[in-house]
């Protein structure tokens, strides 16, 4: 077969007859496409399956009837391959409001058999079937009617390998005996996606928010809580609502009237009249937050304490890691260990879990008790 060879799937009545032919089989393929540029939510542009016997392009523009897919999706005896699928979820969520099950990601899984850290699809199947693919319509406009010839056949490649690299992947997690590891992996990337980040909690993915004093920090959570509500009611990006530089100036400022909103000069003035009244509620009800209410601290990265127990824990996870032939970025990363050393129950982080809990905290508590001793004695 090659990546010409394919069916469209233009019809409610042709999806029904795809997804009783996928059931059939223990696998498929799966990937999106998808265009998110000016919209907060991604605009579904074609979803690619292969099963081993067909190679089916999905049109979702021209499907009214998805209950079909989300019986395959959700079928336990039809595993789902995919390669790095993290944002192909939000596509799901949104179209379908379920995700595929069972999972497999070929990124996670070359990493857990000691592949490099995050590779490109691309790289994979040159990596382990000796194939050469085109990329170059990568950032091709995938919501055009019709869709070009390069298009399509680049689409169909998306899907034509990635079984086979699933073999090759499986049949050395099985010699590792790391199949469970793949397991917890794949489950938790379907548990984050059913379980998103709660609006009040967005504030800690501002990288300078550690910056600011409690105060601030409670002013930066109810205006970047806000923003969420905007940005997802308005369906535009987060930066196009308000930037994270702007939320910063705002939470240290806390301005309680459109004058001294106006003064603020990193802000536009059309941001102030399409969203002062509500950045000041914002503010005005984070002032009215009681400080014992106030958000925790920001993790305390900058002192020399840390430092030297974030240094401690990194050695022993990069010394791990190479025992182990993996990445250390699959291991555990620089916020991976900030949030065990600064949790007040580590068994609750990713390196406190699973497979990685039973490498790491051998290691890892040691040094825990020794930077927590001080706040103890």
């Amino acid at each position: 077969m090659n990546n010409t060879d394919f069916v469209f799937i233009d019809s409610d009545s042709a999806l029904v007859e795809m997804v009783t032919a996928c059931l059939e089989q223990p696998a498929i393929a799966l990937d999106t496409e998808f265009i998110r540029t000016d919209t907060f939510y991604p605009k579904p542009a074609l979803l690619q399956i292969y099963d081993r016997q067909k190679i089916y392009l999905i049109d979702p523009l021209k499907i009214n009837d998805f209950e079909p897919l989300k019986t395959l999706f959700n079928s336990p005896t039809t595993v789902k391959v995919m390669h790095s699928c993290s944002e192909d979820m939000d596509v799901f969520a949104r179209m379908l409001g379920c995700y595929p099950k069972p999972l497999m990601d070929t990124q996670v899984a070359a990493s857990i058999i000691g592949m490099d850290f995050s590779m490109s699809y691309q790289r994979l199947v040159e990596s382990i079937l000796d194939k050469q693919l085109d990329k170059a319509e990568t950032r091709s406009d995938w919501l055009q009617r019709p869709l070009s010839d390069k298009q399509l056949a680049y689409a169909a490649d998306d899907v034509l390998w990635l079984l086979d690299v699933h073999d090759h992947l499986v049949e050395q997690l099985n010699v590792l005996g790391r199949e469970p590891w793949m397991a917890e992996e794949c489950e938790g990337l379907i548990a984050r996606a059913e379980q998103p980040i709660p609006f009040d909690q967005y504030y800690l993915k501002i990288k300078a928010a550690w910056r600011l004093d409690a105060q601030s920090l409670n002013s930066l959570r109810s205006l970047c809580a806000w923003r969420e509500e905007v940005a997802r009611a308005e369906d535009v990006p987060r930066s196009r609502v308000v930037t994270d530089a702007i939320l910063l100036e705002l939470s240290r400022q806390r301005p309680d009237n459109a004058a001294a909103l106006s003064d603020i000069s990193e802000i536009r003035y059309g941001t102030v009249r399409a969203h002062g009244d509500a950045m000041l509620a914002a503010i005005a009800a984070a002032e009215a937050v009681e400080s014992d209410n106030y958000p925790p601290a920001m993790l305390p990265t900058g002192n020399l304490e840390a430092r030297t127990a974030l240094k401690s824990m990194k050695q022993a996870v990069d010394h791990a890691a190479k025992n182990l032939k993996i990445p250390e970025a699959l291991l555990g990363r620089r916020r991976d260990l900030e949030a065990y050393l600064f949790a007040s129950d580590p068994a609750s982080q990713l390196l406190g879990q699973g497979w990685r809990a039973r490498i790491l905290t051998p290691v890892l508590d040691p040094i825990v008790s020794i930077y927590q001793a001080p706040s103890k004695s």
